[in-house]
């Protein structure tokens, strides 16, 4: 069973909500039935829910606001807005504020009894997927879940870099059995996704269209998962080309600091001067010249410097092995990358590596 609760200020509504379902066959077991936010969030601080059905206006604290925090605190919650208010900017902040789904009352019974249907099913396969994710191993299953939500914030520009991100990230897809790396996959999708819709809807359904072309196969290979990692890096620039996104890399002025976050987003790819100047809207060689004039060193001597202590944290981190630290910082010839480390360090990779123990 899963549990429930309802919330609505008005009595009679709430009555109806109990009495004219069967919650128990339906699969959900109803915890409480309240008249007010506050009371639900007490609730939720002393036992774990899975589904509320508010009401979207109450006395203190409203449906909107409950599905704001729930949003922060209780991720896995599915949170069913009812509301007697036909106004678009209801709904549009309900879907800023990840709400499941929105009914207007008065409250037609059959469709809300299908979308507690779909919400089973969805339960119960995320039910089985923490099963799998728990038989991995628990140290695992904390990692596949701080990746997920480390992956999702770095598309978005919130945390650290993608390029970090995605370093972690591909040894655990190449590594991972598969029916794991497909849970991995799907619920970064999810929560990117269901971020995304938060900060700019039309770009969400943009993105929604992109992954549907990529065709993600069950069991998706190499190439696919590079291909939705580079999907990503788009997504990012993206957001960063439209403003939605604050850059805090140094760097005088706007173009610069969109520069460098250009790099540090495709850091382990094989990329150009010219392409980045294309995605700041300047000429390579007035991009070249406002570069050096505004970082203090030239393009190359940054890039170089970044993929060098980029190259250097993640020996630090021990999150990967020192024969995967060239590629994730984009050097495809381990000899060369090698090479370039011990210049600019004075020791050799796996050196670093053990002084690091």
């Amino acid at each position: 069973m899963y549990r429930l609760i309802i919330a609505d200020d008005e009595a009679l509504i709430r009555a109806g909500l109990f009495y004219r379902n069967n919650w128990k066959e339906m699969g959900f077991e109803v915890v409480a039935m309240l008249e007010d936010g506050t009371d639900v969030l007490k609730i939720l601080e002393e036992q774990r829910v899975d589904v509320l059905l508010t009401d979207i206006c109450m006395y203190q604290v409203s449906g909107l606001e409950l599905a704001n925090i729930i949003q922060e605190k209780y991720p896995w919650m599915k949170v069913v807005l009812l509301s007697g208010y036909r106004e678009f900017e209801y709904a549009r902040e309900a879907i800023r504020c990840g709400v499941y789904e929105y009914l207007l009352k008065p409250i037609d019974y059959d469709k809300l009894r299908q979308i507690f249907e779909k919400i089973k099913q969805e339960l119960d396969a995320a039910t089985h997927e923490e099963q799998l994710l728990h038989c991995f191993g628990e140290a695992e299953y904390d990692q596949v879940l701080a990746l997920t939500r480390l992956v999702a914030d770095s598309v978005l520009g919130e945390g650290e870099e993608n390029w970090m991100a995605y370093a972690r990230l591909k040894p655990m897809l190449r590594d991972a059995p598969t029916e794991i790396k497909e849970i991995v996959i799907k619920r970064l999708l999810e929560l990117l996704q269901k971020k995304l819709s938060q900060k700019d809807a039309g770009l969400a359904g943009e993105f929604a269209q992109k992954l549907q072309a990529l065709e993600l196969s069950e069991n998706a290979d190499t190439n696919e998962e590079n291909e939705m990692l580079a999907l990503f890096s788009q997504l990012n620039d993206e957001l960063v080309s439209r403003n939605l996104v604050s850059v805090a890399r140094s760097g005088g002025d706007d173009c610069i600091r969109k520069a460098c976050s250009y790099i540090s987003n495709h850091l382990g790819e094989d990329f150009t001067y010219r392409e980045v100047a294309e995605f700041v809207h300047l000429s390579p060689r007035h991009f070249i010249r406002r570069f050096r004039n505004e970082m203090g060193e030239t393009f190359t001597d940054y890039v170089f410097r970044s993929r060098m202590e980029g190259a250097m944290r993640l020996l630090e981190e021990k999150k990967l092995q020192p024969e995967d630290i060239g590629q994730a910082v984009g050097y495809h010839d381990d000899k060369y990358f090698q090479q370039l480390f011990k210049k600019y360090t004075g020791c050799t990779v796996r050196e670093y590596w053990n002084r690091k123990n």
